[in-house]
């Protein structure tokens, strides 16, 4: 299946760049894509009725866009796996979206018709994120966009609104969603098996491999895993920064903590001296929850 890499890289780390790169390949199919597609709006349609137009690269050049797909010409699906915290999720999607809209529009080669008199109609976007970090979360939640902004007062001029909701997809969440897709059911117990197997071998390498024979032996992604086995192994020596992750990991982690404090109504300065986050900052996030 290929040499894997470093295996100093951290675990936490590793188990993300993991999942994140299965849930691409495993969607990045018409036939994957359109079973995703009924799970999420009831609505079926065919894997020609599909097109994939998933982005390779955002504005920073490092991230890459999971899920992105035209139904009928009528529906633009804009999705992303997370396994982290996900509040700025509305941002990154909307960014996502411009760029999706102009590669739609480069592919049917119709950037002329932008400027004529007459409207343009374009697919509706339809925005989603599917989380199965190891943080307790709802089996649904909503994310609005407007929440990123630092003035979203009503006024009579409309700001621009954009609701992502987030799906938990570990296994035993999401049963209804479950039922309509094979494939995200299946995703579900690939990545609890490999967070067991995390836990038993030090060497992740192994640990990754071991999770492919399970699954492959008891029917869990099977084909798919066969065929992308090698991929799952390397995907972690592509586009990988290991220390930018844990710091922002590790950033996040400590934000998550001075949250719950605040939440459980803990004074700043305690707050900042028992998590070495200065009293500015608390009490911004402070002031944030109050919003």
């Amino acid at each position: 299946m290929g040499e894997p890499p470093n295996d100093e890289l951290d675990t936490v780390s590793v188990n993300r760049q993991i999942k994140d790169g299965v849930f691409r390949l495993l969607f990045d199919s018409q036939e994957n894509a359109a079973e995703l597609y009924y799970a999420l709006t009831g609505i079926k349609c065919e894997p020609d009725d599909v097109q994939i137009i998933t982005i390779t690269t955002t504005v920073s050049g490092k991230l890459k866009n999971d899920l992105a797909f035209v139904v009928k010409g009528k529906a633009l699906i804009v999705g992303e796996h997370m396994s982290s915290p996900y509040e700025n999720m509305p941002v990154r999607l909307l960014m996502y979206t411009g760029l999706l809209y102009e590669k739609w529009i480069k592919l049917r080669d119709e950037e002329k018709f932008l400027y004529s008199s007459k409207l343009y109609k374009i697919p509706a976007p339809e925005f989603v994120v599917f989380y199965n970090g190891t943080a307790t979360k709802p089996e649904k939640e909503i994310l609005c966009l407007s929440s990123a902004f630092d003035d979203s007062k009503d006024n009579d001029i409309k700001f621009l609104e954009l609701q992502v909701p987030v799906y938990n997809i570990n296994k035993g969440m999401n049963e209804e969603l479950f039922s309509k897709s094979a494939k995200l059911k299946q995703y579900s117990e690939f990545i609890a098996k490999l967070r067991e197997y995390m836990k038993l071998y030090e060497d992740y390498a192994r640990a990754v491999k071991e999770t492919l024979k399970h699954c492959i032996a008891n029917g869990i992604l099977a084909d798919f895993l066969r065929e992308q086995g090698g991929n799952i192994v390397s995907i972690l020596a592509t586009e990988y920064d290991e220390e930018a992750a844990k710091r922002v990991y590790g950033e996040e982690l400590v934000e998550e903590i001075v949250i719950k404090m605040l939440k459980r109504g803990t004074p700043i300065e305690i707050v900042a001296e028992d998590t070495g986050v200065d009293e500015i900052t608390v009490k911004q996030l402070k002031l944030e929850l109050a919003c």
